[in-house]
């Protein structure tokens, strides 16, 4: 009501659309009494099995994908065995003595509480075991029980959160759960968190108790469901946790397996199995029957190792039989397991990316080079852990609109505000052709200022246009509440835009048309995603490393249709038709590119937060604004896809000594599909520590045979 008086009384009586503005009082006074009532809906619980079981469907789909990559266009698995290892003191109940893969979810089943550590050497299959696990359980799960979800904890930060906090937090990042879903899973123990790279903590690989490693541990003993100990399983290496338990600190109440390394007889079943011509690996074959424990033994004693050397040596040529010889692991200057090593994860990043190939869309320079760079970067987050804006950063996980740290602390943001403001000023021509130009000069003069003052958040938060469904009593609410808001946002597109240009026919049917139709996107999209309704049935499915920026991006333009189409009239009649269809354009870019997300938050500050959000915006702006700003919105401030836009800006090669492709989310999933990458939530990550450590030496230069330190490569 306040804002549609000030509006008429400041307009005065011939600039204002009497229907427009019966249009704009009667839906102010319809939201406000609407979602005053939709604010507190009566009876409203998180039913936290449906909401469990959704998620269950999505991690499953999501988790088969990365097995499917992870094994690529073979089936077959080595079947690895374990066995297990007693804490100093306080370990689960029910542990076998051996386990295989095959039969993991018996092994854990039997666990009492569930909590399992999966230990054993680089390569050993540690993630293969753990995803093998999660399907099994996901496979017989029952109704209402937890649903295993793998997390990386090298953005965990034990001294800020506790593990039930960064558990809801990473659930609402990696799946977009609402923070009070997110939260009441976790709290539910409806979750069983499957935690991977306990030994990505520190950069140190003798952990004491004071490092980071040890004090997640502790919050791992310190996460409980009842009186006893929560279920979780987690990863690490074998000597980074023996040097924990060294430090008296370890899993409690926790089962610790250890994966066997893999003997000759089994190397041999492999590669007969899934060898396309077994007859070319005979001499290999013999050397470990005549030297099981020579280095060619050892160099292929991991799982990791043993399918690097299937892939290479079974590539093939056009015309020939393979491009390469098995019989070369046996030449001279392969006589140390590091040797055969890095010999293998050299060709293994070349049989990627074929010489003179047509199967792939890049060449082997850039996949090298583009790699070395991402490697580099999460290198330097763990030797020297860095924190920028609050945020530890990861020295695993690459989150495409969270790279920008790449370019250095200050660079993206800064492209980041200059983008926003050419683009404002760009979409304001309007004023400077319809108002004059001092006025446009004072818009850019504002827009400058609040940029600089403002700054950009450093942590954008991707947004999503979802479906509210009307089957739900909290969907119908949505949809009305939805429906109403956009009523009042017609109508004061119809008082301060229109005016008396149309008449007050067409300014009615217009505004009521626009709103109701803005409203059913904006409202139920937008508004939706951003309130805290907890029953509402979502999907989850959009969950993947490339759709979050896309997503975002597409989120800002829709909601730019919605406002461009409010100026469609004031153009069309004040100058051309030419110009009212520009407009939509402009301002689709403007919200889509330069702060979408701000109307959205904006329309969920006023209208789901019922009239005492629209009595702060009038009477307590600071409580009302505040919000958006501190979100990652605001007038002029971008989102996060406009942030990975200017991230990549500052990797170009004319600018940057640090290069990657326009299109990186594309080259990170061929990536994934050619074994280099694999995919954890909304992050890629290299499909093997041993991969991203190999990048960071750069090229190997092997000592001839005889040399004392031949084939040892400096490690960082």
């Amino acid at each position: 009501m306040g804002v549609a008086v000030t509006l008429a009384v400041r307009a005065g009586t011939g600039d204002v659309d009497p229907g427009g503005l019966v249009v704009g009082l009667a839906g102010l006074m319809l939201a406000a009494a609407g979602l005053h009532q939709a604010r507190h809906p009566a009876g409203q619980v998180i039913d936290t099995a449906a909401l469990a079981a959704d998620l269950a469907d999505v991690v499953s789909k999501l988790e088969r994908e990365t097995r499917r990559r992870l094994l690529g266009e073979h089936v077959r698995t080595i079947d690895i065995e374990f066995t297990f290892q007693p804490s100093p003191a306080h370990h689960a109940a029910g542990a076998a003595p051996h386990g295989t893969l095959e039969g993991v979810a018996t092994y854990y089943d039997a666990l009492r509480p569930g909590r399992l550590v999966i230990t054993g050497a680089p390569g050993a299959g540690k993630t293969v075991l753990a995803l093998h696990l999660m399907l099994l359980l996901l496979d017989r799960r029952a109704a209402g029980g937890p649903v295993p979800v793998r997390l990386s904890l090298s953005t965990f930060d034990p001294s800020r959160n506790e593990l039930d906090d960064w558990l809801a937090d990473q659930l609402t990042r990696t799946y977009r759960l609402r923070p009070t879903v997110a939260a009441a899973l976790v709290g539910a123990r409806r979750i069983l968190p499957v935690l991977d790279g306990l030994d990505e903590m520190d950069a140190s690989e003798t952990p004491g108790y004071g490092s980071r490693a040890a004090a997640a541990l502790e919050a791992m003993n310190r996460y409980v469901h009842g009186i006893d100990r929560g279920q979780l399983v987690l990863t690490c290496r074998s000597d980074f946790y023996a040097a924990l338990e060294r430090a008296d600190v370890w899993a409690e109440d926790a089962a610790r397996i250890e994966i066997a390394s893999i003997g000759p007889a089994a190397i041999e079943a492999f590669v007969t199995a899934r060898a396309r011509n077994p007859a070319r690996w005979q001499p290999v074959l013999n050397t470990l029957r005549n030297d099981p424990a020579g280095p060619l033994a050892q160099g292929l004693s991991t799982p990791w190792r043993l399918t690097m050397a299937l892939v290479v040596y079974d590539e093939r040529d056009p015309g020939a039989d393979g491009v390469r010889d098995p019989a070369d692991l046996l030449g001279p200057t392969l006589r140390t397991p590091e040797q055969i090593g890095d010999h293998l994860l050299n060709l293994f990043i070349l049989a990627a990316a074929p010489a003179g190939g047509t199967t792939a869309p890049y060449t082997q320079r850039q996949v090298r080079t583009w790699l070395t760079v991402l490697a580099r970067y999460l290198h330097a987050n763990t030797t020297g852990p860095r924190d920028v804006a609050g945020r530890r950063l990861s020295g695993t996980d690459l989150v495409l609109h969270e790279l920008w740290p790449l370019t250095g602390p200050r660079r993206a943001r800064a492209v980041h505000v200059l983008l926003t403001v050419a683009l404002w000023a760009t979409a304001d021509l309007s004023a400077g052709l319809l108002d004059g130009w001092d006025v446009y000069a004072m818009n850019v003069a504002l827009m400058v200022a609040a940029a600089l003052l403002l700054a950009l958040p450093p942590w954008p938060v991707p947004s999503r246009l979802e479906r509210a469904t009307a089957a739900t009593r909290a969907g119908r609410h949505q949809l009305v509440n939805g429906l109403v808001g956009g009523l009042f946002w017609g109508g004061l597109v119809v008082m301060v835009d229109i005016g008396d240009v149309v008449g007050p026919v067409t300014g009615l049917v217009y505004g009521s048309v626009l709103g109701l139709a803005g409203g059913a996107m904006v409202g139920v999209g937008l508004a939706g995603v951003l309130s805290d309704t907890p029953d509402v049935r979502r999907s989850h499915g959009n969950a993947s490393p490339r759709r979050m920026v896309r997503d975002d991006l597409v989120t800002g333009l829709a909601t730019g249709l919605v406002v461009g189409l409010g100026y469609v009239p004031y153009y069309w009649f004040a100058l051309s038709p030419l110009l009212s269809l520009g407009a939509v354009l402009i301002y689709m870019l403007l919200f889509g590119l330069g702060g979408g997300r701000a109307l959205a938050l904006l329309y969920n500050r006023l209208f789901r937060c019922g009239y005492r959000g629209a009595f702060d915006a009038l009477f307590r702006p600071w409580r009302a604004f505040g919000p958006l700003l501190r979100t990652g919105a605001g007038p002029g401030l971008g989102a996060a896809g406009v942030r990975y836009i200017a991230f990549l800006l500052c990797t170009r090669r004319w600018w940057s000594g640090q290069p990657l492709p326009w299109r990186l989310g594309r080259f990170l999933d061929w990536c994934c599909d050619a074994g280099l990458m694999r995919t954890a939530g909304i992050a890629y990550q290299f499909r093997h520590r041993e991969l991203q450590d190999f990048l960071i030496c750069g090229d190997i230069h092997h000592d001839p045979p005889d040399h004392p330190a031949s084939g040892q490569a400096t490690r960082p």
